[in-house]
């Protein structure tokens, strides 16, 4: 294995819908700057827009993941995170607003 990406769903404001998340991305320290992480990426992105999601959500660098589209949303919060590295990119639909939670597999914060 080189490389790694999970998507999950995702609630806004406790309610189950056609968002997820994004996370987490690892590819080997190895194999890095070669373009898998991107490939990873933009495949999953690919999956969920052919499975009717309605968009992404995830935590980040907004000047890693805004070449994939994602844009940082005042809109969404997540715990006490700063709302720049809240990001979101919609497929269908309006823009969702309010408290996003993760599966706890992937809570990044901790409860």
């Amino acid at each position: 294995i080189i490389g790694h990406v999970a998507f999950s769903p995702v609630t806004i404001n406790e309610r189950p819908g056609k968002w997820y998340g994004l996370g987490p991305i690892s590819v080997a320290p190895a194999r890095q700057r070669r373009g898998i992480g991107t490939a990873l990426i933009q495949a999953g992105l690919s999956q969920l827009r052919a499975l009717g999601a309605a968009g992404c959500i995830l935590l980040g660098d907004p000047a890693y993941y805004g070449r994939f589209g994602f844009v940082s949303d005042p809109l969404l919060r997540y715990r006490d995170v700063d709302q720049r590295y809240v990001q979101r990119l919609i497929f269908t639909g309006a823009a969702p607003a309010g408290e996003v939670a993760f599966h706890p597999a992937f809570d990044v914060v901790g409860s």
